[in-house]
């Protein structure tokens, strides 16, 4: 359905050019004109007080499947993300073969999700044919092209299981997809050696697309993967994406003053490299990802739970864990977010510190026993991160801003107040405040940096990084996906107790030039495409 012509009048044009006021006319799903002065359309907003910007980009995403369970994106379009860009850290929805897929069907059969598809080219047309109301972009994942070459092995890919990769990769690029991810935290992809990651960005950067990496470590090695990421970017010649730049531990704080020397340093050579992050202190992923050496979970999902069902393996992992992690308020930190809606809900929201207490136990045999219980299924919130840290990042140039989460839904009235795709489980705050929590904390009372600058970190930057045309900045001819908000009010109010919660301040959004917020209030409207590298 083609969207109406609209005018925004009033307001004061927000982006990377500055703030001036005028007003837009909207036609077709674009920008048809900007003037000081317009008549009104058939559908007139008045945006008086307001600044009108583009639409928030939002550069790394996990909505590959929760996008099919709801649609609406209330997450995202209410704090003005217009676009959202999934298929980070290596796990893509495509191609989906073996135990990859297993895991995929395991993790959403619970959501009321068939994974009817196999390929990049499957999985583009189902989503072609579902609603949306956010605009979506892929990135085909490292971890799912080495799961379809040579499943969870612990070994150096040969030279047909390469081919293999590269030829699945270049069939996703041809589908559509912006570029390759990789996971190296993460099983399959944490298996890979800098030359299977070169060769397969090599081949990303030949197709027109870019390269982004969750790092082999943010810990102890930060400085070492950083450098390996660049290195890769070296030999391949692709522009990269370095995700979510953080430091983890206090005892690693220090480290991110040399990471960022190392950046700026590679930016001045002439490599094409930024980054980007979250603004809060807490990251979240599987639980299993987070604790266990990468040799307790190769072979996949059944080798890693004969592993911490036997007595002596556990003891050997509880004394490289705590080696690792030996902050004695490690088990304080970590914070159990979801586990399976059919399983018991118990543990959720309680610290492995809680768990254990209550039970009488060890920490860890507490958190390998609800590994155990919900076959490896639970993600947990760990604090580890320093503010100082962060505003030295937010202050890089080359920083864009991104949630790393997936889209989520709000929970029904008097309902379940944690945000999962169906209302359950707990959420990060970051799903739903990313935006604001930048512009309202670190641009508006910080002064990390000006207006323009704080929009273009949300808008033109990550446009340009992924490739997007014709959105992320006002410009007659230019998409029109537009967030209308108060710079007086933004403001994020999710929390790590309740973080299904809109943000204030943002009044208006449009996507494809249909108004999908109104007045704070999602409208039903799902004007949301399917985007296509290339596409114009």
């Amino acid at each position: 359905m083609m969207a109406g012509d609209w005018t925004i009048r009033g307001g004061s044009l927000l982006d990377e050019g500055g703030l001036r006021r005028a007003d837009l006319a909207l036609s077709g799903g674009r920008i048809s004109r900007i003037a000081p002065a317009l008549p009104p359309a058939a559908s007139d907003l008045g945006a008086a007080g307001l600044a009108v910007a583009p639409g928030f980009i939002d550069i790394h995403c996990h909505s590959e499947f929760s996008a099919f369970v709801y649609p609406r994106a209330d997450s995202k379009v209410l704090a003005g993300v217009t676009t959202d860009v999934s298929g980070n850290c290596g796990a893509s929805p495509f191609p989906l073969t073996g135990e990859f897929r297993r895991r995929r069907q395991d993790e959403w059969s619970h959501y009321g999700l068939t994974i009817d598809w196999q390929s990049a080219a499957e999985y583009y047309r189902r989503a072609e044919a579902a609603p949306s109301s956010v605009n979506r972009a892929m990135l085909v994942g490292h971890g799912a092209l080495r799961a379809a070459a040579l499943g969870y092995a612990d070994r150096p890919a040969d030279g047909r299981q390469r081919r293999r990769m590269r030829r699945l990769l270049e069939e996703a690029l041809d589908a559509g997809a912006f570029g390759l991810s990789s996971g190296l935290l993460y099983p399959p992809g944490c298996y890979a050696d800098v030359e299977e990651l070169t060769d397969l960005a090599r081949a990303c950067a030949a197709g027109g697309g870019y390269y982004t990496s969750h790092i082999r470590s943010e810990g102890a090695g930060l400085v070492e993967a950083v450098e390996e990421f660049l290195e890769v970017l070296r030999r391949s010649g692709a522009r990269g994406q370095l995700s979510h730049l953080k430091a983890a531990g206090a005892d690693n704080w220090p480290r991110m003053d040399e990471v960022l020397r190392r950046l700026r340093a590679a930016r001045d050579t002439g490599l094409a490299v930024a980054a980007d992050r979250y603004p809060y202190l807490a990251s979240m992923t599987d639980l299993d990802s987070m604790l266990l050496p990468k040799w307790a979970v190769a072979g996949g999902r059944e080798e890693e739970l004969s592993r911490l069902t036997d007595p002596t393996t556990r003891r050997r992992l509880a004394e490289e864990i705590r080696a690792r992690m030996p902050e004695p308020d490690f088990f304080d930190r970590v914070r159990i977010a979801s586990v399976p809606p059919g399983g018991s809900q118990a543990a959720v929201g309680r610290t492995l510190r809680e768990l254990a207490d209550a039970a009488g136990r060890d920490p860890l045999d507490a958190a390998f026993d609800l590994l155990i219980e919900h076959r490896t299924q639970v993600s947990s919130i760990h604090f580890s991160m320093s503010e100082e840290n962060l505003r030295d990042i937010y202050r890089e140039p080359y920083v864009a801003v991104g949630s790393d989460s997936g889209l989520r839904g709000l929970p029904a009235e008097g309902g379940p107040a944690g945000g999962g795709p169906t209302g359950g489980g707990l959420a990060h705050p970051r799903a739903y405040g990313t935006p604001a929590r930048f512009l309202g904390t670190y641009v508006r009372d910080l002064g990390l940096m000006d207006w323009p600058e704080g929009i273009r970190r949300l808008t033109s930057l990550p446009a340009d990084v992924v490739g997007l045309k014709g959105r992320g900045r006002l410009a007659e001819g230019a998409w029109a996906d537009l967030v209308v908000f108060d710079r007086d009010r933004i403001a994020d109010l999710a929390t790590y107790e309740r973080p299904a919660a809109a943000p204030a301040g943002i009044r208006h959004v449009f996507v494809c030039g249909e108004r999908v917020v109104a007045d704070g209030r999602h409208t039903g409207a799902t004007p949301g495409r399917v985007l296509r590298r290339g596409d114009s």
